[in-house]
């Protein structure tokens, strides 16, 4: 079928923005949105959703008709439990299931749901009859593609080095990016967007300071790497968090370094493949990777332990309105760490 369409995957921002150039194009055509119906499929009634795809399309040869999320079946899989409402809405959703391959010419129905339960039947049907796009997050040279076409909206240039500079402060939330470059040509005002202007208007996520404050730790600057830390404190985010990441980002080095130990000559993306890590966080944990040896990284994921331990035994206490113990502890690792790597 030609006039079925299931838009999918992880990138919602791409969905949302395919949607909306979607929806623009059929205004256009059809001079209005007479024939343009969007229906919340979690809440809408299954007759109701029949009825909009059902519906002659008025003054038009076509109707446009947006369900965004799946109607969802009753949950219950016990038998004595099902009660005559679940029956009912269950013989409604397979009414729905029946209907899919015959939906009229005149109808143009798109599915929009970004994570789908791939085992219920709704789905299996609609993949069955459906032209499936999908839309997964953006990484390397196609990320920076996208930076470079959204750019153009804003009226405004950036290099390439800016651009990788800003998904390094951003992550790869697109939502995220796409704010801090409306941001950012605001302030700008047509001029090209320059590095110090990234670092006078975004606030780094927390992904953004571990990153910096790791790689400080890797080059030994025990002032940057504190500097670091006292800046994500001063954003206001969850020092606790803050130090589970820095955890993780350790035992991400570990496991690359022995991935890399085994196979040399791999590419980021068999280590992502393989450790099950996004593409960019294996190319920016490789490149990090460089400037530590497996002896240190044993060594500071054991000290970051004994702090864990510290915090679940209540000997490092911390609460919403005071991280100082925790602060100071992690400040102790960063110069010690880059004392004895410098010994």
């Amino acid at each position: 079928m030609n006039n079925v369409f299931l838009f999918t995957g992880p990138e919602t921002f791409l969905i949302h923005e395919h949607v909306k150039m979607w929806k623009d194009a059929f205004v256009e055509k059809n001079e209005g949105d007479m024939n343009l119906n969007t229906i919340d499929g979690k809440t809408a009634e299954v007759g109701e959703i029949l009825a909009q795809i059902e519906a002659t399309p008025f003054l038009g040869d076509k109707r446009l008709i947006f369900i965004e999320g799946l109607p969802e079946a009753p949950k219950t899989r016990n038998v004595d439990k099902i009660t005559k409402k679940d029956e009912e809405k269950e013989k409604h959703q397979q009414k729905l299931i029946d209907y899919i391959e015959k939906i009229p010419e005149s109808s143009v129905v798109v599915f929009v749901q970004s994570n789908p339960d791939k085992r219920k039947s709704l789905y299996k049907k609609i993949v069955q009859h459906a032209t499936v796009k999908n839309f997964n997050q953006l990484d390397g040279s196609a990320l920076s593609k996208w930076i470079k076409n959204r750019i153009q909206k804003y009226k405004t240039t950036m290099d390439t080095t800016t651009a990788d500079y800003l998904v390094s402060q951003t992550g790869q939330n697109l939502w995220k990016v796409d704010q801090e470059l409306n941001k950012l040509s605001s302030y700008c005002e047509g001029r090209t967007i320059m590095k110090k202007d990234i670092d006078h208007l975004v606030v780094p996520t927390i992904e953004a300071n571990v990153f910096h404050l790791t790689d400080a730790l890797g080059s030994k600057d025990h002032r940057k790497a504190v500097n670091n830390l006292h800046r994500t404190m001063a954003a206001g985010d969850n020092l606790r968090q803050v130090f589970y990441m820095i955890v993780r980002q350790f035992r991400l080095f570990l496991q690359v370094g022995g991935y890399l130990d085994n196979y040399p000559s791999t590419t980021p993306q068999n280590i992502a493949t393989s450790l099950k890590l996004h593409p960019f966080v294996a190319r920016n944990t490789m490149g990090q990777l460089k400037h530590f040896n497996t002896p240190e990284l044993k060594k500071a994921y054991e000290r970051l332990l004994d702090i864990d331990v510290a915090l679940k035994t209540s000997r490092i206490r911390i609460t919403v309105e005071n991280q100082d113990e925790l602060a100071m502890a992690i400040e102790k690792f960063i110069i010690k760490f880059c004392h004895k790597a410098k010994v």
